[in-house]
């Protein structure tokens, strides 16, 4: 039986909507977490507990906000789900963020030997190598009480949920993380991206503006001698919490995290390769240099979405001075940094 696309559209439609009204929210996070049970055991067990505490929680949406997001996906393939949890009493905000891999069952061992002996990635997550058989920074996540399975696993395919509930305690502007429930990650809503605020009031955007510089700051100095650099320092990635005025930090799968206590720790400037945009190179973070790769991507936003309109002449010399960097004028980007922060203090 052939129907003509505006039935067929209606078709769809019911037929999605019958299967959202069958199955609640908590089944599907479920068998979400039961299917990345069956991929890795040994890295997932662990989580259960508090998991199937989570799906509990979760209020169900109407069957019409269910079934604009199952249309969603249709056309977009990032698994991205906007929940509020029921308790004590009040409702909390999340994000559920799902990552789906290609890949079949894993064993714990097989996944150290896959992870120790992957080349270079120019995306996602790269810790670079040093002399020591096995990372300092897998010793230091044991320390904190993480799951060597799910660490290794975590490392290779989605590292967000290993970086997001350490970094939150270390006070920096991330989420706060509800729980990791195999590869879906929950944590809080932190608001709109920045992308909606590239024409808020101009105090507003100034204010933003600082809060990035001194956010790219934070993550080049790091944590436990460890130093993070971002290779997707983009409006996209980065949402403004209008309860707390803090600028937040929601995506945190692509970077490269480079053990600083096995390098020199001489700080040293970006050279961004040919292109648009922020074009790199993971062997240069990797090279054992501080960079101000962090403060360069951050001017670069300024430059081109937060401050484009701001008519400051003194603002807009140090923004350029900052993206170019050049030699005869610039060593390296810190004390633009610097001084671009106190320009937007007063």
């Amino acid at each position: 039986m052939h129907l003509p696309p505006g039935q067929l559209k209606v078709v769809l439609i019911l037929a999605l909507l019958q299967e959202l009204q069958v199955k609640p929210q908590s089944d599907l996070f479920q068998e979400l977490f039961e299917k990345d049970l069956q991929l890795c055991p040994d890295c997932f067990s662990g989580q259960r507990e508090q998991c199937e505490e989570i799906f509990q929680k979760i209020a169900e949406p109407s069957d019409w906000s269910r079934l604009l997001k199952a249309l969603s996906l249709l056309v977009d393939q990032r698994t991205i789900y906007f929940l509020e949890l029921k308790e004590d009493h009040k409702e909390t905000k999340v994000v559920a963020k799902r990552k789906d891999i290609n890949v079949q069952k894993h064993e714990a061992e097989n996944v150290v030997k896959e992870f120790l002996e992957l080349e270079e990635r120019p995306g996602g997550f790269h810790l670079c190598r040093t002399s020591l058989s096995k990372p300092r920074f897998v010793d230091y996540l044991a320390q904190r009480g993480h799951a060597s399975a799910s660490t290794w696993f975590y490392m290779m395919h989605y590292v967000s949920p290993l970086l997001m509930q350490d970094l939150y305690l270390l006070e920096f502007p991330v989420p706060q993380t509800h729980a990791s429930c195999g590869l879906t990650h929950f944590q809080s809503y932190a608001g709109r991206t920045l992308v909606d605020y590239a024409e808020a009031e101009e105090n507003l955007r100034l204010e933003l503006s600082r809060q990035l510089l001194q956010l790219s700051l934070k993550l080049t100095f790091g944590f436990s001698d460890f130093r993070i650099y971002l290779t997707d320092f983009t409006a996209d990635n980065l949402a403004y919490d209008e309860d707390s005025k803090k600028v937040v930090l929601i995506d945190l799968d692509s970077l490269v995290l480079v053990d600083a206590a096995s390098t020199s720790g001489q700080a040293q400037k970006y050279e961004p390769l040919p292109g648009e945009g922020f074009t790199f190179d993971v062997s240069a973070f990797c090279s054992g240099q501080q960079l101000d790769a962090n403060i360069y991507q951050a001017c670069l936003l300024l430059r081109d979405v937060l401050l484009k309109t701001i008519d400051n002449e003194r603002l807009q010399l140090l923004l350029e001075q900052c993206v170019a960097c050049q030699d005869d004028l610039c060593d390296m980007r810190f004390q633009q940094a610097y001084d671009l922060i106190k320009l937007l203090d007063s």
